[in-house]
């Protein structure tokens, strides 16, 4: 609806569709277009007919696109505030519809939430605007910004994914040393903090029953079976052996998006023999997201998009010593950064691109305001005017 809007302008009122973008995210830019290109149309020989391609070539063009509008509709200071509200203030509510659901029963309104693998993604996405704001936007209101915090500890604890714990171990370390840095928080009231988050986890094993208790047990003994690759990636060391054999088929053209599946069903007894699987036949990805891409794009498609990850990091950490986050303003390359990194380490045991019809588009859009940060070294050179819109 958006893009659809942004067309009719431009056809309507001659509205411009350019967005303006410092050096830096030009480079990136290209690298993410050439990514797009060739994971496009690269693999169009290896695919079966136009609707497949089609449909797999939706992948990549709806990521630009997500970054395009958040380069477009997110690109002020007014517009990132309102922006960082709502997704604060509706995920809010919706953290509770979903932590202290048993074992994540269906949902009806996002079939995705449904298991903890979903939840863990959603929680990660979400935890730097809900820490950020409860401490640069709702820094007097005590109250309410450790609610805030406490609530989202508590949905990636309860979603019982180990892979989401290890990723949102690195988002707290992060927020944590510019906090104290920025003295928003000190060490007594992170100790108080702590010990209460202690208590409500002991409060809710006590009153929801075995299974969560028993959830919890399990995810321990596969964080701590270092010795065991099946059991300490939960059996998906063969999957990735398994995405890396089918990508080889073609690994420079690549293989199409949205065909993993087929793929996988159609190879089966091959890669039982030569990794000895034993998953479910019905397999749709790789739970990897670097193995996917270079499943569907080849070697090029994964060194365009890493360049253009790293890229965005470095962008997001370069700004993080120009934020000026002692203040009250939101300083947006840090939630920036923090969701660049986490992602990289989710990466390594999910894919966010298979969560692209519904949370994904959170981290779409972070992508794009990012790039749409004038870069500091440009702004200093109009003068020391310029509001940086980095800052809320």
């Amino acid at each position: 609806f958006a893009l659809a809007s942004l067309i009719y302008g431009k056809l309507r009122y001659n509205s411009s569709l350019s967005v303006n973008l410092g050096s830096e995210s030009k480079r990136i830019m290209i690298f993410l277009v050439l990514f797009l290109i060739w994971s496009m149309f690269a693999h169009i020989q290896n695919v079966e007919s136009f609707y497949i391609w089609g449909k797999g070539a939706s992948i990549p063009l709806g990521f630009l696109t997500g970054l395009y509008l958040a380069m477009k509709l997110i690109d002020t200071s007014k517009k990132r505030e309102i922006f960082g509200l709502a997704v604060l203030a509706v995920n809010l509510v919706f953290c509770f519809d979903v932590m202290f659901r048993p074992n994540f029963q269906i949902l009806g309104w996002n079939g995705s939430l449904d298991n903890g693998n979903g939840v863990a993604l959603y929680s990660l996405l979400t935890m730097p605007f809900f820490f950020c704001y409860s401490f640069w936007y709702f820094e007097k209101y005590n109250f309410v910004k450790y609610f805030i915090c406490m609530t989202s500890l508590l949905l990636i604890f309860f979603s019982f994914s180990s892979g989401g714990w290890s990723a949102a171990l690195f988002q707290v370390l992060i927020f944590m040393y510019y906090a104290l840095m920025s003295k928003k928080v000190s060490i007594k009231a992170l100790g108080v903090f702590l010990i209460l988050f202690g208590l409500l986890i002991t409060f809710f094993f006590c009153s929801y029953g075995k299974g969560y208790i028993s959830s919890f047990k399990r995810e321990i003994d596969q964080i701590t079976s270092i010795n065991n690759s099946e059991v300490l990636t939960n059996s998906r060391i063969y999957t990735w052996k398994a995405g890396i054999i089918l990508a080889s088929d073609n690994i420079i053209a690549g293989n199409g998006w949205a065909t993993f599946e087929e793929s996988f069903r159609n190879n089966y007894k091959y890669l039982n023999e030569k990794v000895q699987f034993r998953g479910p036949e019905m397999f749709v990805q790789p739970h990897n997201m670097y193995i996917s891409i270079l499943y569907a794009g080849g070697i090029p498609a994964l060194l365009l998009f890493l360049i253009a990850f790293v890229l965005s990091t470095k962008k997001s950490w370069s700004g993080l010593r120009h934020d000026v986050i002692n203040s009250g303003d939101i300083p947006w390359h840090l939630v920036c950064s923090i969701l660049m990194v986490s992602m990289a380490i989710y990466g390594t045991n999910g894919d966010i691109f298979e969560a692209r019809r519904d949370v994904s588009v959170i981290f779409w859009a972070c992508w794009g305001l990012l790039l749409a940060i004038p870069d500091y070294a440009e702004l200093s050179d109009k003068g020391d005017n310029i509001e940086d819109p980095a800052l809320c």
